[in-house]
């Protein structure tokens, strides 16, 4: 029998149907052909409008990691997990400074910031980013006493994540 086991478009083989192979199978190839395209994409219920372009950019972007160019994990006192970090600079007990491996060439350097503080004492933390370069991001931590938005009673660990899909227009198509 030439008809596959088919799930995802992946398992289609060109070569089925085969020239000399039965008409009355054509049904079952056709099901094959709907059935792979609905489980590749699931949640495809409106028409898709991207060109070829949109998608290989799409393609580029998660294959190289443009856009999310850094982010780590600090623990309070060192890194746990670093993707383009190299360090972090802390600064008493409420200011750090988030040190990129690479600086961010290509895009326009207002990357969105999104922060996680790991909360000191079981106490609500805060993240303000106060500046940010191609290089660097910086911010302050404040925490909640209940009473009080201060500085901390001690180092806070963080997850950070930096992210900048906005590419300049001279590295628009490198």
């Amino acid at each position: 029998m030439t008809v596959e086991s088919v799930n995802l478009i992946s398992d289609l083989d060109q070569n089925n149907p085969a020239g000399g192979d039965s008409i009355a199978e054509g049904d079952d190839h056709i099901r094959n052909i709907k059935r792979s395209l609905k489980n590749t994409f699931p949640n495809i219920n409106d028409p898709v409008t991207a060109t070829a372009e949109d998608l290989n950019k799409l393609s580029d972007f998660v294959q190289t990691g443009n856009g999310v160019f850094a982010s780590c994990k600090w623990n309070g006192t060192q890194l746990m997990y670093a993707h383009n970090v190299s360090s972090v600079n802390q600064y008493g007990t409420s200011g750090y400074r988030v040190n990129f491996a690479q600086p961010t060439d290509g895009f326009d350097h207002h990357y969105a910031v999104q922060a996680t503080p790991i909360a000191s004492n079981a106490r609500p933390v805060t993240i303000h980013v106060t500046d940010q370069r191609d290089s660097w991001v910086e911010f302050t931590v404040s925490e909640w006493d209940g009473v009080n938005l201060g500085a901390p009673s001690g180092p806070v660990g963080f997850y950070m994540t930096m992210v900048d899909m906005i590419q300049t227009e001279a590295n628009a198509n490198t």
